[in-house]
């Protein structure tokens, strides 16, 4: 691959008065114009012509990936008060330079740029000015400059200027332009074959340059789909549309914004976060903590109401908080021009490391009913009997944590309406989830009665505690795998030796009697546990890493415009090894026979797009479906006009009915 290299070698500006040309260094460039005089108008077209060495060439106003335009400055030097002015650059239509892996669009070997003089007074000969700057390139890129100074009548004509005004588009086409699924969509007629199509945009920030604009033929229209380089995209575009590089159009159009499934209401995201905060406490993922809560409920039977009340207010406060911190940090994200997704927490290998070792810490804390000191109790007592209102408040900030890599029904839409909002509506759909996870605690908080029919407290808790470490142990199990894809095998080891550090720490502590010991065991455990946790490589391996399999095709930017393109059908599943309503659809769903033959037969491509760790190019992707993270399955077959979600929540019987 060529490299561009920009020299930033001043070169001399060379003054020239009545010269047929000034030799730059890689261009001759000179003054020409169309006629002897002035039209009726007081008009005349003048040109800037650059002779270039062969294969170097020049920037369009929009010079693509790299580059940079043509800029003159003209002065006049008149008599008798005549006015002279000059316009701006008429630009002839551009072709494309490819530089891989670049594109630039301009004009090599030679051009002449096209300006109109308006002159007051067609009778008096004046004297002018030219002050040019280009960028001229080939292997290399080079800063050149030219002023030239000549009387208007000494400038030389030259027939080729008419050509290139011709070249410059005066018709505009009437279009139809859309943004979908960040693709910008220009259907148009056109009443021949078209073998080749290209829209310069005038907005150099508006497309991407360097990937392939594809061309559809539909019922009664060609239809253009432009990938684009960013998701905000201005209420107008303009540019120029070569179409089969002999006819060239002005495009100057207002466009329409869609995305699917964006379109509902505040009210609406609002209704859907409550409810699908409702579901989440259904979520397996949600499972070993909340079961915990409901456990410390049944425990406080005997006790006041108000006390319960109290716990349960404390709870909800502690869901309701961290929700609300995971919402300011997507914002605060989103102000410094990064964009995050639902559970971005997790796609750090240290916040999967640490809560790997505190649902084991915990697990083992439930198993052997541990008392650790009232000074240091805190953590091992989230969601156990403790009667701590401190106790309270963290279960329900771990809750959220844990139930963060799970998207329930409704909830995908919920949230991804609201990152895309201004912060006053993005709050609100936050708070609406957060009310509707915690609701089911505060109903049975502040409905004593309800906790009394559960079966009284008795032998049959401590059991039923020492059962629910092993979902925890099950949970670390699971963050030990995530961690496993999002690192290499020596982090994957130090993890598992840090499991086996807090194993044998645990043992000696149930053996010593003072608590004195047990207090400078827990010191010296804590510091030998942070020097092993800063031995561990936590830089993320590529996603990609992960899913290589014989069956899945690994999803890369752009395949879905691919696909359509060919005509191929696709399902594209976007995952993350975090995420348990993945891992649980793909069990019974997406890996079963039934469907893995459906996709065979039906010659469908299934896609794996894996979200594990950060890919900002995934989450862009999931910003045009409207959603903000996974799970997220898109299917599309020919004669479909836009791809179908399918549910969050799959079943065989689910997937196959959306298939066919």
């Amino acid at each position: 691959m060529r490299l561009i290299k920009l020299l930033l070698i001043p070169f001399l500006l060379v003054n020239v008065i009545n010269a047929d040309y000034v030799d730059t260094g890689h261009a001759k460039v000179s003054i020409v114009k169309q006629n002897a005089f002035f039209d009726e108008n007081n008009e005349i077209f003048v040109g800037i012509k650059m002779d270039m060495q062969k294969n170097w060439h020049t920037y369009w106003k929009n010079p693509g990936d790299s580059g940079g335009p043509l800029t003159v400055e003209w002065s006049f030097k008149t008599s008798n008060n005549q006015l002279v002015t000059a316009s701006d650059t008429f630009w002839p239509k551009p072709s494309l330079i490819p530089y891989p892996p670049l594109m630039t669009y301009g004009y090599s070997d030679f051009v002449i740029f096209p300006f109109k003089l308006k002159n007051t007074n067609i009778y008096d000969d004046f004297y002018l000015e030219a002050n040019i700057n280009f960028l001229i390139c080939d292997d290399i890129c080079v800063p050149e400059s030219a002023t030239i100074k000549t009387k208007f009548s000494d400038i030389s004509l030259d027939n080729n200027l008419a050509k290139w005004i011709n070249m410059v588009p005066a018709s505009t086409l009437p279009i139809v332009a859309k943004v979908k699924n960040n693709i910008l969509e220009i259907r148009f007629s056109f009443n021949e074959d078209i073998e080749d199509i290209h829209f310069f945009s005038d907005d150099q920030n508006l497309t991407a340059h360097s990937k392939i604009q594809n061309l559809k033929q539909e019922e009664n229209n060609w239809l253009l789909e432009v990938p684009l380089a960013s998701l905000e995209v201005k209420d107008k575009i303009s540019g120029v549309l070569n179409i089969n590089s002999n006819e060239t159009f002005l495009i100057d159009s207002n466009i329409e914004q869609i995305s699917l499934d964006t379109s509902i209401s505040i009210f609406q995201a609002l209704l859907f976060a409550l409810i699908g905060g409702l579901i989440l406490n259904l979520m397996p993922c949600v499972f070993p903590i909340i079961s915990l809560k409901v456990l410390s409920f049944v425990s406080m039977g005997g006790d006041s109401a108000g006390k319960i009340r109290i716990h349960s207010f404390i709870f909800s406060l502690g869901v309701i908080a961290t929700f609300l911190i995971i919402a300011g940090i997507l914002l605060f994200f989103r102000t410094i021009g990064e964009f995050a997704g639902w559970g971005f927490q997790l796609q750090s290998p240290v916040i999967v490391a640490f809560l790997c070792l505190l649902m084991f810490i915990i697990g083992l804390i439930l198993l052997l009913d541990i008392n650790i000191g009232t000074n240091l109790s805190k953590l091992g007592s989230i969601g156990s009997n403790d009667s701590s209102y401190f106790s309270s408040f963290m279960t329900g900030v771990l809750a959220v944590v844990v139930a963060s890599p799970c998207t329930a029904p409704f909830m995908g839409a919920a949230i991804g309406y609201a990152l895309i909002q201004p912060s006053l509506i993005t709050i609100p759909v936050f708070l609406s989830l957060a009310l509707g996870f915690a609701a089911p605690y505060l109903i049975l908080g502040f409905n004593p009665a309800l906790i009394s029919k559960m079966p009284k407290p008795g032998e049959w808790m401590v059991t039923l505690r020492e059962f629910l470490a092993f979902p925890m142990f099950a949970t670390a199990i699971w963050l030990l795998w995530v961690f496993s894809l999002q690192t290499n095998l020596n982090s994957l080891v130090s993890l598992i030796i840090s499991v086996f550090i807090i194993s044998f720490l645990t043992w000696i502590f149930i053996k010593v009697n003072k608590q004195i010991y047990k207090v400078l065991l827990i010191v010296f455990g804590l510091i030998l546990l942070s020097f092993q946790m800063t031995q561990i490589n936590y830089e993320n391996k590529s996603n990609s890493e992960n899913i290589l399999t014989e069956e899945n095709i690994i999803w890369e930017k752009d395949i879905e415009q691919k696909y359509r393109a060919a005509n191929q059908s696709y399902l594209i599943n976007f995952t993350a090894a975090w995420c348990i309503t993945c891992q649980a659809n793909d069990k019974v769903a997406l890996s079963r026979k039934a469907v893995k033959h459906y996709l065979k037969v039906n010659d469908i491509n299934y896609v794996v797009a894996d979200w594990t760790n950060k890919d900002s190019e995934i989450l862009d992707v999931l910003s045009s479906y409207g959603r903000s993270g996974v799970p997220l399955y898109v299917f599309w077959r020919p004669g479909m006009q836009d791809p179908l979600i399918l549910p969050a929540i799959l079943t065989e019987q689910i997937l196959l009915k959306n298939l066919k």
